[in-house]
């Protein structure tokens, strides 16, 4: 029987770990409190106690309030060390015992240490120089700053005066104040500017301080960070094979594989444990736009979500381990070894065929290794050296986003738009750029995961781009799934004009079939806009138009301005198509939906647009092989049979996910396994109102990103109000062409102008309103009712 030597075992769970941390904060907290009685008591009883100074006489009256010790200890700290600058000594082990019991994690505990120890000598030398000047240099034994001070001062004094003394005291005061305050240090920097360059009056200094703090802690992790390292002991190899025999004794079909002449040593390799004690705020977004105040939302509204973490057992993966090897045994496929790659939710046990084994005859046995194991189903994928077995754990683990979003992997992201969806079967951060995809389709089954991955995707854009970078459009046929999202109103949105501020946040979440249409109609509108900037800046790339208009190479007032991402996430696509019912109108507004929609993939991604679609029904004729072709990106949660599987993905495998988060993302060129983060709808209602509660773009009416006006989908003849005050550009040249041909045309409009044929319609309908051509009839051109350019002449000038 084959010893297991390299097995290690885990000694201490996350929650005892977690509990003898509380535990060593509740005992700094206990030496803080001893040494503020210590010290406080002393600064009365110092006198009729100083006769222990030399000797520890237990048998001695001491009226320090916590005795002998107290006594020792507070004349060491208050005498021989600091005088009463101890007393910040005190603080420090009050932040200590405050981090570790309440878990808080507002700032670091190396940038506390190093300001509070600075801070007590500063205190000392301040205090041993005014002991100097005030002859109190017996005070307590060693004077006000203790000996530590005055023997600073006793050496500088002499060398260089007490007055200069004084000033450097002054200088150091200084220094310490402007690394330990942002708003000392803030009001140092804009001590003696004139107050035109000061800032508003209702933007204090408060305002700033967030910015400061946030470098402060950057330069906390450059110090360092507090790491654990997860311990772990060797099992003797008598415990080895007592675990053995017991699993024996469990699961008699183990027996043909423990036969068999491989290495049956298993190797477990674990991931980290989730990281969600933040060590430093997200980095702090520039100041952009009319927005310079904003602040990045902190991590800490986002929960830990501690008790839902679960330790995948030993004996389980032995257990499993076995089993495989036994079924596989029992198909006569020979195993060299096996390894487990523990995840949160699935354990991936990578299997290495013996030489001559076929990949596919371990395929082919996938639902007899289910069925040894005991679960739904498994999971089988070829990997480089090896073919995987995915096997859902017995008691799967939650994975926090704030865990996500604290990681390297999204802090450093290069990615315009990075979304940390999950992690992934291989113990990774699983981050894709959003910009790069350019559209995703996300699908799966009622109750599996598919509103909350939405949501995930949300919230990590939120917290990676600033309001000026990017506006979302949001389009809930349900009503209910993007209600949260309603207070990111006037920073994060971009809806149509509406002619009050009701009418606004009314319609700032898109609930309509017919509003949707709209929206849509005004995307492609907007997306043929920013074309026209990219042909004029001489640019083919959105983020190097951008960068051109940030370098000034781009100029207002030619037309150009700052283009934010516009993100359209859709929930339930198949309803949004269906919610007009079947009448003709409503069929109309389904295609035109659906025809936006493919127009916008096809062609938002260079113009900074894309967009994220989500269906419950995963059927041909939703998923249309349009829609397939123009989102190579997709996220597919459990679904009900492989057909709905190779829908979504062009492949099988969804049917097999075990639901609640898990999930295959499939980016056209390989399919990955991740389990979807999570954020429920309190954190995402804290989040929004964070940044909702933030000052906004001056007023309602004028905050939102505007989107244009929808061209009708009619071409002429819309039947709607013209707007006579606004004529096109083209409207007097197009008036003259008419004129001189006395042909009413909208082809020739079209075709001689070069306009599109939506824009062409508006003109002839706008030359129709100013009595230049006649209404339409039929398929015949439009009468010119104006006879010579002069006649002509005399209408324009109402109108240009």
């Amino acid at each position: 029987m084959a010893t297991k030597k390299g097995k290690k075992k885990e000694v201490l769970t996350l929650e005892q770990k977690e509990n003898i941390k509380r535990y060593v904060g509740l005992t700094v907290l206990v030496i803080a409190v001893f040494t503020f009685l210590s010290i406080v008591s002393y600064l009365f009883t110092w006198k009729t106690d100083s006769s222990l100074a030399a000797s520890f006489d237990k048998s001695a009256d001491v009226t320090n309030w916590c005795g002998h010790a107290g006594y020792m200890w507070s004349n060491f700290l208050v005498t021989k060390c600091f005088g009463l600058g101890s007393l910040f000594l005190v603080f420090l082990l009050g932040a200590v015992a405050y981090k570790y019991v309440l878990k808080k994690s507002e700032f670091g505990l190396l940038r506390v240490t190093f300001i509070t120890v600075v801070g007590t000598f500063v205190a000392s030398m301040f205090l041993a120089y005014v002991s100097d000047l005030v002859g109190a240099e017996k005070c307590f034994g060693g004077g006000l700053g203790g000996d530590a001070g005055s023997a600073v001062i006793g050496w500088l004094a002499p060398l260089v005066g007490y007055a200069v003394t004084g000033l450097v005291l002054v200088l150091v005061i200084i220094a310490w104040l402007i690394l330990s305050s942002s708003r000392f240090s803030y009001w140092f920097s804009v001590f003696g500017e004139k107050k035109e360059c000061d800032l508003p009056q209702e933007e204090s200094a408060d305002e700033t301080e967030s910015d400061n703090e946030d470098a402060d802690e950057q330069t906390e992790e450059e110090t360092g960070a507090d790491v654990e390292d997860e311990e772990a002991e060797e099992d003797s190899e008598d415990d080895a094979e007592a675990d053995n025999e017991e699993a024996e004794e469990v699961d008699p079909v183990i027996a043909p594989a423990e036969q068999a002449d491989a290495d049956t040593t298993l190797e477990v390799v674990r991931g980290d444990d989730f990281n969600t004690e933040v060590t430093e705020e997200l980095p702090p977004f520039d100041n952009r736009l009319d927005l310079e105040k904003f602040e990045s939302p902190s991590l800490d509204l986002l929960n830990d979500y501690a008790n839902g973490r679960h330790q995948v057992s030993q004996s389980e993966l032995d257990n499993n381990t076995n089993r495989i090897r036994a079924t596989l045994m029992n198909y006569k496929i020979e195993v060299n070894k096996v390894t487990a790659v523990v995840g949160p939710t699935v354990t991936l046990y990578k299997v290495y065929p013996a030489p001559g084994v076929r990949v596919a005859s371990i395929e082919t046995v996938h639902r007899e290794i289910a069925m040894s194991l005991g679960v739904g189903g498994v999971r089988v994928v070829t990997l480089q050296d090896s073919v995987g077995i995915e096997v859902p754990n017995s008691n799967p683990s939650i994975v926090p986003l704030k865990s996500m979003l604290n990681s390297d992997s999204f802090r450093n992201s290069k990615a315009e738009l990075p979304v940390a969806i999950g992690y992934t079967i291989t113990q990774e951060v699983k981050t894709f750029d959003l910009a790069d995809a350019p559209h995703l389709l996300v699908a799966g089954a009622t109750k599996q995961g598919k509103s909350v991955g939405l949501n995930v995707i949300i919230s990590s854009l939120l917290y990676a781009k600033h309001p000026s970078e990017l506006k979302f459009v949001f389009v809930d046929p349900k009503k209910v799934e993007f209600t949260a999202y309603n207070q990111l109103l006037k920073h994060y949105l971009a809806v149509l004009p509406a002619n009050s501020e009701e009418e606004e946040k009314k319609n700032a979440i898109i609930k309509s079939s017919k509003m949707a249409e709209q929206v849509l109609g005004s995307l492609c509108v907007e997306m043929d806009k920013r074309y026209s900037l990219l042909e004029a800046a001489g640019v083919n790339d959105f983020k190097l138009y951008n960068e051109k208009y940030k370098n000034r190479h781009l100029l207002p007032t030619e037309g150009h301005m700052f283009l934010p991402y516009l993100v359209v996430v859709i929930d339930e696509y198949s309803d949004l198509l269906m919610a007009g019912g079947a009448s003709a109108d409503a069929k109309k507004a389904s295609k035109n939906i659906e025809a936006s929609i493919i127009r916008l993939a096809q062609m938002g991604r260079a113009a900074g647009i894309h967009v994220i679609i989500a269906t419950q029904r995963p059927s041909v004729d939703v998923i249309t092989g349009l829609i397939r072709a123009n989102f190579p990106t997709r996220i597919a949660f459990r679904v009900l049979s492989s057909t709905e599987s190779r829908i979504i993905l062009d492949a099988n495998g969804a049917e097999n996910l075990i639901g609640r988060g898990d999930m295959l993302y499939y980016a056209g060129v390989k399919m990955e396994r991740v389990q979807c983060a999570l954020i429920d709808i309190n954190e995402i209602t804290r989040l929004t109102k964070a940044i909702g509660e933030q000052t906004g773009y001056k007023k309602s009416y004028n905050t939102p990103y505007y989107l244009p006006a929808p061209e009708t989908q009619d071409g002429e003849g819309s039947g709607g109000m013209i707007d006579m005050q606004n004529v096109d550009p083209m409207f007097e040249e197009a008036a003259k062409m008419v004129v001189i041909s006395q042909k009413g045309s909208t082809s020739d409009i079209q075709r001689r102008l070069g306009m599109g044929y939506a824009r062409a319609g508006r003109v002839m309908d706008q030359l129709e309103a100013a009595g230049i051509v006649g209404p339409q009839e039929g398929a015949k051109p439009r009468q010119v009712l104006v006879a010579d350019l002069t006649e002509l002449n005399d209408i324009i000038s109402h109108f240009v």
